[in-house]
């Protein structure tokens, strides 16, 4: 969900946020909302898209198959709380 900033960096780009600034929060992560990306794809993920946040990196609904495939399936089996997250 959209939540003000608290003058931390976007764990992204690793730039500072404003604490007037909206951001996207995910897995005790914010980012700018520019930066909440696909990992893979780099489309802009925004509020109701499915994503999954594997290995500390995040995947649209599309890409997640291909994260898979990749060797993320590891940290994906360890803590199965991580798919199917709605921003």
């Amino acid at each position: 969900f959209r939540l003000f900033g608290n003058s931390g960096a976007c764990s992204a780009c690793g730039q500072s946020i404003p604490a007037s600034e909206l951001v996207m929060r995910a897995q005790g992560n914010v980012y700018h909302l520019k930066c909440f990306t696909c990992s893979t794809c780099r489309n802009r993920l925004v509020p109701g898209d499915r994503f999954h946040y594997i290995n500390g990196s995040l995947f649209c609904e599309h890409d997640r198959p291909t994260a898979l495939i990749n060797g993320h399936l590891n940290s994906l089996q360890s803590n199965p709380l991580l798919p199917d997250q709605k921003v």
